[in-house]
């Protein structure tokens, strides 16, 4: 994701507009390659001399923020490491140690004169069995610019690893601004429901609070915004910006709708399909959290004789659409549990009251307390408080008495 000050957009009716990038421009291919091969040139260099070779190579050109934007996305792929004989903290120890007792150091070598740095450094070479002339580039080799480039993970010849960062530059405009969103709003027209599960399944992973309402033919879609939650604002705000290309994955009609704040001022953003942005996350399918699989597998571990039913179908719970993240079958009595893992009072409340509704007699929720926004969970009725792990006994207990006679 890129900073606020490397982000390109206009504001037009108060409304936000990325200044997006035709990734299948030429000339701008071509510098992009230029960055790649730069980049695969610097392996082995101090990231501090790479920055300023970078710095040069972008030098006054009028698309200086564009080609900033691109080497932040790219250097989020570099991998750099500490290149040092001796840790570093460990080296400075012992330097400043021997010089303090062996000093005051001389800037020169004068014979019958007082010891300089270089016989410092040759003492603790011969210490450490190394070359001193090592050592002074050693000292400090932990420092972010000392730190030398060793890859980059990038897949691909120039060609395609410039158009995939061209792609990602897109992406990565639209998630800057939704890191100030304050909600979203999605609508899928007549949606693929395999598509639509995994979106749903996405919203989950990223513990997004979220209501889903059919609307005709098709899905609308409110996540709900960091309001009142205070200091998990900034911590939201990035899971909209994560979330972002699981939505692209959709290969229907969609639209957002989301309310920012951007320069101090209360703007939104509108977006849809025909953006044609290209998703960078791989289509995998659905992400199960880590809960949830920990939950399975002490679960099944009981032997209860109910079945377990992953990744059930979207359920239909009085006028909204409801995600359970498990079933449990028994002798044609189901029951259905999901899992709140980020959550605000006002938001738990309505999801009890919906639950109150025909099709929400036997749904279950568990909901965290390591993420609750307001008060505490355990002063709501109807739900299974939980810190890392979900009880599975207490969940059986539960489910016992909940369960009803269902088709699934």
């Amino acid at each position: 994701m890129l900073t606020a000050e490397l982000v390109r957009a206009r504001t037009v009716k108060g409304q936000v507009r990325p200044t997006f990038v035709n990734p299948e421009d030429a000339e701008l291919q071509e510098r992009t390659r230029e960055l790649i091969a730069l980049v695969r040139q610097g392996v082995g260099e101090p990231r501090g001399e790479l920055e300023e070779l970078i710095d040069q190579w972008i030098g006054d050109d009028p698309q200086a923020k564009l080609l900033r934007g691109l080497w932040h996305l790219l250097e989020r792929r570099c991998s750099f490491t500490v290149h040092s004989p001796v840790p570093p903290p460990e080296l400075r120890v012992a330097v400043f140690r021997e010089a303090s007792a062996k000093g005051p150091l001389a800037e020169l070598k004068i014979e019958g004169g007082a010891l300089t740095a270089e016989d410092i450094y040759r003492s603790i070479g011969e210490q450490h069995g190394v070359d001193p002339a090592l050592l002074p580039d050693a000292l400090y080799a932990d420092h972010p610019d000392a730190m030398r480039l060793v890859g980059l993970e990038l897949e691909g010849e120039e060609e395609a690893a410039a158009l995939w960062l061209l792609h990602r530059y897109n992406v990565a405009l639209v998630q800057a601004i939704l890191f100030s969103a304050s909600s979203l709003t999605i609508r899928l027209a007549r949606p693929d429901p395999p598509r639509s599960r995994q979106l749903l399944r996405a919203i989950k992973f990223h513990q997004l609070i979220h209501t889903v309402v059919p609307d005709g033919e098709d899905l609308r879609i409110v996540l709900d915004g960091p309001a009142s939650l205070f200091s998990q604002t900034s911590r939201y705000g990035l899971a909209f910006a994560r979330f972002l290309p699981a939505l692209l994955l959709q290969k229907g009609a969609w639209s957002l709708h989301a309310p920012v704040r951007w320069k101090e001022e209360e703007r939104f953003l509108d977006l849809d399909h025909t953006a044609t942005l290209k998703s960078h996350y791989r289509d995998t399918g659905a992400w199960v959290p880590k809960e949830a699989v920990w939950f399975a597998e002490r679960f099944e571990a009981l032997n209860s004789g109910w079945e377990l039913i992953r990744q059930p179908d979207p359920r239909r719970v009085g006028d909204v659409c409801i995600v359970p993240d498990f079933g449990f079958r028994k002798d044609g009595r189901v029951a259905w549990l999901e899992i709140m893992g980020f959550w605000r009072k006002s938001s738990l409340s309505r999801r009890l009251e919906q639950l109150q509704q025909p099709g929400g007699e036997n749904l279950l929720l568990a909901v965290s307390r390591r993420l609750c926004g307001e008060g505490e969970a355990q002063e709501l009725q109807g739900v299974i408080p939980f810190a890392e792990v979900i009880p599975p006994k207490e969940v059986l207990r539960r489910i016992e008495v909940c369960a009803r006679e269902e088709k699934c």
